[in-house]
C-alpha cells in the first residue's frame, strides 16, 4: 500500500512539473529548456545531452552584456562540459562606464543555471538562482540603474567636437578644390573644333533629328525596330580661316524585334562650317538630303 501511495505521488509530481518531450525524446522541467541531442550508453541510458536556454530579455540591451553563445542561449552546450552557467550582466560594468561614460547596472546582476538529468524519469531539470529570475515563457526581466562618468562624457564630447571640426574643414577644402577645378574648366577656351561642332548642332541639329525621326517611323511601319543611341560629330579644320568640315554619323541598333538587334552606324552628312560667318552648308548628297527636307 505504501509503494502504491509513493508511486501515485510521484506520478502526480511528474504531471505537474514536467513539460512534454523535446525533439530528442527527453522531458524538461521548463518550457524554455530545450534538449536537442543526447548520448546513450550500452544500456540505453543517457549519460550526456546538449541543452539550450530559449531565453529573451528585458530590457533587450541586457543581452549585450553577456556572451549568449557561451551562455548556452544561442547555441546548445553539452552537459558534460558545462552543467552550470552563470549570466553575469554586470561583469563589464566598470569597463563600459570608463569607455562610454555611461553604463547600466542590472539587478539581479547574476543568474546561475544548474542542469541535471534523471534517467529514472527521463527528465532534464534546470534550477535558477535567484529562484524565479526567469518566467515560465523564458523572459529574463531585469531592473537597472544608469550611472554616468562626467569626466569621460566630457572627453567624449570634446573628441566629437574636434572630429566634427576636422570633418567640416575637410568638406570645406573639398568644396574649395571643386570650385577651383570648375573655375579652371570654365576659364579654358573652347577649341575651334568644339565650336564648329556646336554650330552644326545648333543650325542643322533639328533637321538631323527630323531625319532620324522619319527613319524610325519607316522602320516601325515595316514592323522592325530602330533604336538610336548617340550622334557623333568629327570636325576637321580647312585651310580657310575659321573653316571646318564636320562629319556626322549616328550609332543605332536595328532588328526585326527587340530580341534580335544588331549594332549599325548611319551617316548623317558631311557639312561645311564657317566660324567667321557662323554659317553651315551641306557638303555631300546625304547632307543635302537632310537639309532640303
Amino acid at each position: 500500500m505504501k509503494k502504491i501511495l509513493c508511486g501515485a505521488m510521484l506520478a502526480c509530481l511528474l504531471s505537474a512539473c514536467y513539460t512534454p518531450l523535446n525533439n530528442s525524446g527527453v522531458a524538461t522541467t521548463k518550457p524554455w529548456l530545450e534538449v536537442s541531442a543526447k548520448k546513450l550508453d550500452f544500456d540505453g541510458k543517457q549519460y550526456d545531452s546538449c541543452y539550450q536556454f530559449n531565453l529573451h530579455f528585458w530590457p533587450q540591451e541586457a543581452a549585450e552584456a553577456v556572451d549568449l553563445k557561451k551562455s548556452c542561449v544561442n547555441a546548445c552546450c553539452w552537459r558534460s562540459d558545462k552543467s552550470e552557467v552563470t549570466l553575469d550582466f554586470n561583469k563589464d560594468f566598470d569597463a563600459r562606464l570608463a569607455y562610454y561614460g555611461r553604463a547600466r547596472k542590472y539587478t539581479p546582476g547574476k543568474i546561475t543555471f544548474k542542469v541535471t538529468h534523471s534517467n529514472l524519469v527521463n527528465t532534464t531539470k534546470v534550477t535558477t538562482d535567484p529562484k524565479g529570475a526567469v518566467s515560465n515563457s523564458g523572459l529574463v526581466k531585469l531592473t537597472y540603474k544608469e550611472y554616468e562618468n562626467p569626466a569621460r562624457l566630457k572627453q567624449i564630447e570634446e573628441a566629437a567636437t574636434r572630429l566634427q571640426t576636422r570633418r567640416n574643414a575637410y568638406l570645406n577644402e573639398q568644396r574649395q578644390q571643386q570650385a577651383e577645378k570648375a573655375a579652371k574648366r570654365d576659364a579654358q577656351p573652347i577649341s575651334k573644333e568644339s565650336q564648329a561642332k556646336a554650330l552644326l548642332s545648333r543650325v542643322a541639329g533639328p533637321k538631323i533629328d527630323k531625319y532620324f525621326y522619319q527613319m524610325n517611323k519607316s522602320y516601325n511601319r515595316q514592323g522592325a525596330v530602330f533604336m538610336l543611341s548617340e550622334r557623333l560629330l568629327q570636325a576637321q579644320a580647312l585651310n580657310t580661316q575659321g573653316g571646318f568640315t564636320v562629319y556626322c554619323h549616328a550609332k543605332a541598333r536595328t532588328g526585326v524585334n527587340t530580341a534580335q538587334l544588331k549594332a549599325s552606324s548611319f551617316p548623317c552628312g558631311k557639312w561645311r562650317v564657317d566660324l567667321e560667318t557662323q554659317t553651315v552648308q551641306p557638303d555631300n548628297a546625304k547632307a543635302r538630303q537632310i537639309w532640303d527636307k
